[in-house]
């Protein structure tokens, strides 16, 4: 009798089990959205005037944290290919934002400068594009930090993987 009545607990716990799952998935998507929005909003300040996609203002803004940096480093820390990369420094090469040194040593090995012209515009990225979210998770306490680094691996992994339904 008290196998059949654990039984039927169990079996009570589990639709509230995975409404609780999907609640907190919902809450955990919403605050995904927020954060984006957050991010984005800090590229709303920009003078519209200059005509630059997120991307290239990310571009700028990687180039402005590291200069001389490698093209291959570049599309590594947007997440993009090394051609998407090298297309989107072809426009800003263009208007004259950025400007592209060869290593004297290695002729492969391309290096990357922002002009002066580039250096206003990057001086006028408000908000989350300065730092203020990296600088808020490295004041994260080290276990918090730990699991959000595991949890949005997992999720980056899994979106990567085809899905079962």
């Amino acid at each position: 009798m008290d196998s059949e009545l654990t039984a039927i607990n169990e079996t009570d716990t589990q639709p509230e089990a995975e409404a609780r799952q999907i609640a907190t998935a919902e809450e955990s998507f919403r605050l995904i959205l927020r954060l984006v929005r957050i991010i984005q909003s800090g590229m709303q300040g920009i003078d519209p005037g200059q005509n630059l996609s997120g991307s290239q203002l990310w571009a700028l803004w990687q180039i402005s944290a590291q200069p001389g940096l490698r093209v291959t480093e570049l599309a590594e820390a947007l997440h993009i290919r090394q051609s998407t990369a090298s297309n989107l420094l072809d426009k800003l090469e263009l208007r004259s934002l950025i400007r592209r040194e060869r290593s004297t040593t290695d002729n492969r090995v391309v290096r990357l400068y922002l002009t002066e012209s580039a250096v206003n515009v990057v001086t006028g990225i408000p908000g989350p594009m300065q730092g203020q979210l990296r600088h808020r998770l490295r004041e994260l306490p080290s276990p918090t930090l730990q699991g959000l680094l595991e949890g949005l691996t997992s999720v980056l992994d899994s979106l990567g993987k085809p899905n079962p339904n």
